[in-house]
Parts: structure tokens; sequence; C-alpha cells
């Protein structure tokens, strides 16, 4: 059987521990920006930011990086140390071939001291390689507040680095739970390419490419657990397969947006995009709105979308957003009420309905009485919310056309047919095979 990467395929071993309460972008001291590397992609393939709050520019071809930016990538960026001792490439997943979406990777230079390469990774997929001439190359690497050491031991060894954050299914939203409560975190490393050694307060060992003991999936790379894992291949994202169809389309769309940003800005070529009648498209400027922290304006596309597919990415950006660290999610509740106007009671409502359900709550009547409940609230984002669920769990009622954005009388007649399919006290009827 082929190796991959897919969670189904390793979830026995999974370990998901709670995070720490630090957050890894924090902003720079003053003066403490030095060039450490180099872009090696084509001009905006990355983006940067200085500090929290301040705006994003992209990257021109060859630029100088420095130490304390916050650097995004989607696809096909990458770096190079200006020594030329070590290269670090972002792998997107434009194929949904990951187990977790890698919407983006994000990561922050530091000095390197005592070793050839020093960053954080804060969140998505890379790849770290050894480019020296001669001999081992050594890297520092920082997951949220915890960090470990990966020797590269020959040139051309390389490995592939990918770390998210997640709320599990069911994981209550709670506005005042400490700073240890936080989306878990889950950290995948697998050896592409030679040997390499992996270092930690406890723990260390060698790694090799396949086939060979290559992978570990762990909450931190300073305390692999569980143990590495033997892989016969590399998995399809690793090995270089030919491009699908979507990830075409979506390469075509990413190049698009890269040349808009270098005469305009982001914000500006991001309003062009969710407007576009390509979905692609539309689907990437959501994605790029929840990446670069501009809720403001996810929110201004929600309340305008003439498309579903914008609720869909919404969701889906919205939900990654708030599994990126601790406290995520009480900045997006704080910012409901302080800037989109909702009261405590409907913006919880919200973090509720985005972290999701258990299967206790799926079992209960009173979970689908209230999600039609929600369905009747003068907020778009609460009934769009709740009818993005009611519509999966139960898709017998995706044919009522129920329309978050539709005038008033509308939405009731679609919800005054859902009552009907469930009624108060009932559970949704199981779905039969004409059903759709």
């Amino acid at each position: 059987m082929r190796a991959t990467l897919h969670l189904a395929w390793l979830l026995p071993g999974l370990v998901f521990l709670g995070p720490p309460a630090v957050r890894a972008e924090d902003p720079p001291k003053p003066n403490a920006r030095t060039a450490v590397a180099r872009n090696t992609g084509e001009a905006a393939t990355f983006l940067r930011r200085e500090a929290p709050g301040k705006p994003w520019a992209p990257v021109a071809a060859k630029e100088e990086l420095f130490t304390g930016d916050l650097l995004m990538g989607g696809l096909d960026a990458g770096l190079t140390t200006l020594s030329g001792d070590m290269s670090v490439a972002v792998k997107g997943d434009l194929a949904d071939q990951s187990p977790f979406p890698v919407f983006e990777t994000a990561l922050i230079l530091h000095p390197a001291k005592d070793v050839d390469l020093d960053f954080t990774l804060d969140r998505g997929r890379v790849a770290v390689t050894n480019t020296k001439k001669s001999g081992p190359a050594k890297v520092r690497i920082h997951v949220r507040d915890k960090a470990g050491e990966v020797t590269l031991k020959e040139p051309g060894a390389s490995f592939a680095l990918e770390t998210y954050g997640r709320w599990p299914t069911g994981v209550p939203f709670k506005k005042d739970a400490d700073a240890s409560y936080g989306p878990p975190l889950a950290l995948v490393f697998l050896v592409l390419k030679g040997e390499v050694a992996v270092k930690g307060p406890r723990r260390e060992g060698t790694l090799k490419a396949p086939p060979g003991l290559s992978l570990f999936i762990t909450d931190s790379i300073d305390d692999p657990n569980p143990e590495p894992q033997f892989l016969q291949e590399l998995p399809a994202w690793a090995s270089g397969g030919a491009p699908s169809e979507r990830e075409k389309k979506a390469r075509e769309a990413l190049a698009k947006f890269r040349s808009q940003v270098l005469t305009k800005p982001v914000g500006e070529v991001l309003d062009q995009f969710v407007r576009s009648e390509d979905p692609v498209e539309r689907r990437g400027a959501v994605l790029f709105m929840g990446a670069t922290d501009d809720l403001e304006r996810l929110g201004e596309a929600l309340t305008n979308a003439k498309h579903t597919d914008v609720w869909d990415a919404a969701v889906l950006a919205l939900r990654h957003w708030i599994g990126r660290a601790p406290g995520q999610d009480m900045k997006l509740y704080n910012g409901l009420i302080e800037k989109r106007g909702f009261k405590p009671v409907q913006a919880e409502a919200i973090l509720s309905l985005l972290h999701g359900f258990s299967r206790e709550d799926l079992s209960l009547p009173e979970t689908y009485e209230t999600l039609i409940n929600y369905m009747e609230s003068d907020k778009l984002g609460l009934r769009g919310l709740a009818h993005w669920h009611l519509s999966r769990l139960v898709p017998q009622g995706q044919k009522f056309d129920f329309d978050p954005l539709a005038p008033k009388e509308k939405r009731e007649a679609a919800i005054k047919k859902w009552r009907e399919l469930i009624p108060v006290g009932k559970l949704p009827p199981k779905p039969k095979a004409d059903d759709k």
C-alpha cells in the first residue's frame, strides 16, 4: 500500500496535547531587524509584515529578508541564508493532500547563533535543505514556545516540517478560559533526502529518507512521540508528481494575484478577487483574508457575497484562524462585539458554531432546534453559520434553498420547510437514497 501522510492512516498513534500560552509572532524590538536571508522565489511569492498591525508588502525577487518579520507564502516561495548554507522552500497544498488544510505558510527568521539557520514556523509546511558544499548543517526550529535542533548530515539532505492547530470537533468555546486553554497542536516531520539528527531537551535520534524510519507526528519537535515511523516511499505531495487540474487552476489564480499586488495594495486586490466570476479566485481571496488577519474585509465580503462558495471558504478560513494559537477565538469574539455590533450572546453563539458539535450534541433534538432558530437571526453571520452546519448535517434540507443573504420573506419560507422536516423535539430523519 502506498505510504501517505493522511491522518486516517496515522490516527492510532497521533497525539494532540494542549498548547502553551504564547504566540509565535511578537513585535520585534526596535532596531532589531537584521538581514539573514534572501528571497529565492519570484516577486510576491512572499509577503512580509514587520509587526502585527503593520501593512503587508510583497517581497521582491532576490530581496534580503530580515529577522523579526513575519513572512507568508502560499506556494513556490523560498529563501536561502546569506551564507548560502541553508535553504527553505514553502510547500503549499493546492491539491488537498495533507491531513489538514495548508492554506498558507508563515515563518519568522531569527539571528542564527551557533546554528546555520534559526526560525519559527508559525503555521504551514516548509522543506529545509543543507546547501553547503561540504559538511553538516544545523537548524534550530521554534514551534510556539518550544524549540528543537535538527542536523542535516550532508549536503543535499532535506526534511519537511508541517505544523497546524485546530479545535477538535466538540471542544467548546470558553470565553472565561485561562491562558492554557487553546487549540491542540499537531506537527509532522518527514525526512525527504539523506539523514538528519533530531535533538531536543529530552530525546534525540536519527531518521533517514524512505525507505526507512522517516516520519513522526507529535505535538513538538523536542519530544517526538509516537516513535518514528517507517515509510517505504515519500508521500504524493513530496514526490513531485504531475499537478492535478485543481492545482493548475489554483496556480494560475495565485500567479494573477502576485502580479496584481506588485502594483496595487493587497486589500484592493482581494476585493477584486472576491467579486470574481472565477470560483478559484473567490476562494483564494477569502482564504487570503484570513491568512492576512483581515477579518473586517472578510466580514464585508460575506455581507456582499453573491456566491455560496464564499461562505464555504469563509467558514474554513475562520476555523483555520481561530486554530492558530491560544486566544485567537477570544480575539474574534471581542471583535464581533466591538466592531460588528454583535451582542455577547450572539458572538458566543458564533464562536460555538465555529468550534463545532460533539457526537453527544448531534444526538440531541435541541441542537437542530437551536440551529433552525439561529437561521431566523437578524445577524447575517449567525444565520449563515447555522445554515452552513444544518445543510451538512441534514443534506435533505439543501433542496429548500435557504439563502442567508435573501430577503426575510424568502428566508422564512425556507425555514418553514426546515421546521416541517425536523419538528420540535425530534431528530432529523435519516436520508434516503434519492435525497439530494
